[in-house]
């Protein structure tokens, strides 16, 4: 008879253990695995905010994780700065919309010290008018008495003769006015929609609105930039209609912002790096 390998049985064994500590292995990794939930980031909307020596708190102002929450206004907190004639704000889970009527800013003898330079500019511009008005040939005269108080690009839309009917019609002209805003975002998608811009009751032509357009470039009194947008490190995404920076950035208003938040979604956190598998060796009694 001839004699079994001795070795077989010892090989087999430790393929054996092998085997079962790599199943142990695999096991431990699955196991291991965790499902959780990211942190909910809600949407949110505002109609207008206002930061510097005017400040307004976001109004009217709503948020919402899950189902539609909707709220409106038809006034601002007491200023001497903007009036609004209507807002209509709403957020979901995903979603989030503005809409603002008639919104007008008219620097006014309220303003605080640190917008005086704001308000003497505002009044040399409409002292500057009036008299050229009243000239012989207003179409020469307005565009002088403005100088450079307003971009040239807003200068060249400007019709003397409608000018001066607004300068001279309208108790307290409004230095910008917009008849209507709406923004609106789904996740990671905004749009804006604007008409109606004025200044000094003149409309003004307003370009494509790519993301951050500059409707009225840095000047001495305004400039207005439209469709901004923002990816922010929460992982939600905000569109803003228009932020108006007023006195080289000493008061900075935010018209019609929405923020469409991320809802509950599973995160799968990564399993602990499990030991590679350890052979064992179990001696067996050999019979032959």
């Amino acid at each position: 008879m001839q004699k079994g390998n001795p070795m077989r049985p010892r090989a087999l064994a430790s393929a054996g253990a092998t085997a079962l500590g790599a199943v142990t292995a695999i096991v431990t990794l699955v196991l291991g695995t965790t499902a959780g939930y990211a942190e909910a980031v809600p949407s949110s909307a505002y109609g207008i905010a206002a930061e510097g020596p005017i400040p307004i708190e976001p109004t009217p102002y709503v948020e919402s994780s899950g189902a539609r929450e909707q709220s409106s206004a038809l006034t601002l907190p007491d200023n001497p700065l903007l009036a609004l004639e209507a807002a209509a704000v709403s957020a979901a889970a995903k979603s989030a919309s503005v809409k603002l009527v008639d919104l007008s800013l008219a620097p006014g003898t309220g303003l605080p010290a640190q917008l005086a330079p704001l308000n003497t500019a505002f009044q040399s511009l409409l002292d500057n008018l009036k008299p050229a008005c009243e000239a012989e040939n207003p179409a020469k005269q307005v565009p002088e008495a403005i100088g450079d108080l307003l971009p040239s690009q807003v200068v060249d839309q400007l019709d003397p003769e409608q000018l001066c009917a607004s300068i001279t019609t309208a108790e307290t002209p409004s230095l910008v006015s917009i008849g209507l805003i709406k923004v609106a975002c789904d996740e990671e998608s905004g749009s804006v929609e604007i008409a109606n811009v004025a200044m000094l009751g003149q409309q003004i032509e307003i370009p494509p609105l790519e993301a951050n357009t500059a409707i009225l470039p840095e000047n001495p009194l305004v400039s207005i930039t439209a469709n901004k947008q923002t990816n922010n490190e929460d992982g939600s995404f905000t569109v803003v209609g228009l932020e108006i920076n007023l006195g080289d950035g000493q008061e900075v208003i935010t018209a019609a912002s929405a923020t469409c938040g991320v809802p509950d979604k599973p995160e799968i956190t990564d399993p602990p790096t499990a030991p590679p598998p350890t052979p064992v060796t179990t001696g067996l009694p050999v019979t032959g």
